[in-house]
């Protein structure tokens, strides 16, 4: 469930240290069947503490790493959810998102099952007055009231959720989200990291695959393609013939084999997978 995102914004998967490898290989087997919350701490904290161990002593440098959160996806979650909301984000990662989110005017709460991810993110509350709390969580068991939130949001968790863990947890958000509100959901691309789950990565999605898993669990869902934030300052959003029309495509380069071909020519090509999946108003 939400078992914190080990934050991939930090490092690419390209550029995997030894003993990061070792640490996913060690734990994917057990990760996959659907573990307990205490099983994914161990994991994420093990992780995390690798990242801090190798990219500098002390937390702070979350504090560093894309600091105005400029990453497309982030840029699109902060421009949709606007001002004025309540807001859960599951596997808060470098805590960046969340601030962001905060800091626009919104109440928001931010959960992981890293205590180390946790401290770390923490630190973003210094020396601000923000409506914003960290806590620890598993997004397989959210432990808030139902109809509780306007919005919730993930970066690179769900690609950490095997299958069945997925099903439960878009339960869970589906419960806590107010009628018409809305879950924001940022994945990579299956065909970018292949067909075969690697470390972590317990179950990768297309867009086409992503749309179906959230439909299946009651929820209406809509492509949000990001690319066009810093040309033009607005985000795509489709449930319609244009998403359509990007599953198809997907289709044929999955069918090519795309993921063989050059990284900048693969990142110009597939579409984004993010989601915005929408709880029934009545």
């Amino acid at each position: 469930g939400t078992r914190g995102r080990a934050s991939m914004t930090m490092r690419d998967q390209r550029d995997k240290s030894a003993r990061e490898i070792a640490i996913e290989q060690e734990w994917r087997d057990r990760l996959i069947s659907s573990a307990s919350s205490e099983d994914f701490e161990r994991a994420y904290d093990e992780l995390h503490s690798l990242f801090l161990q190798e990219q500098g002593e002390g937390a702070e440098i979350y504090a560093h790493v894309n600091p105005r959160g400029q990453d497309r996806a982030r840029q699109a979650i902060v421009r949709k959810v606007g001002t004025g909301h309540s807001i859960l984000e599951v596997g808060c990662g470098d805590g960046t998102t969340s601030r962001l989110l905060a800091e626009q005017g919104n109440r928001v709460r931010s959960i992981d099952v890293s205590e180390v991810a946790l401290r770390a993110a923490k630190q973003h509350l210094a020396g601000h007055s923000l409506d914003l709390q960290y806590e620890h969580g598993d997004g397989r068991k959210l432990e808030f009231a139902d109809n509780s939130f306007d919005y919730v949001v993930s970066e690179h968790l769900v690609e950490h959720l095997s299958l069945d863990d997925m099903r439960t947890h878009l339960s869970e958000v589906r419960r806590v989200l107010k009628p018409g509100g809305c879950y924001l959901i940022s994945t990579p691309s299956r065909l970018w990291n292949g067909r075969r789950s690697v470390g972590f990565h317990l179950n990768v999605y297309t867009l086409e695959e992503l749309c179906s898993t959230v439909r299946a669990a009651g929820f209406r869902a809509t492509w949000m393609e990001t690319r066009f934030l810093r040309r033009f300052g607005h985000i795509l959003e489709s449930d319609g013939w244009l998403l359509r029309a990007a599953c198809l495509w997907e289709r044929l380069l999955d069918i090519t084999r795309v993921y063989r071909w050059p990284q900048s020519f693969r990142a110009r090509v597939l579409p984004t997978v993010m989601v915005c999946a929408v709880k029934p108003a009545a």
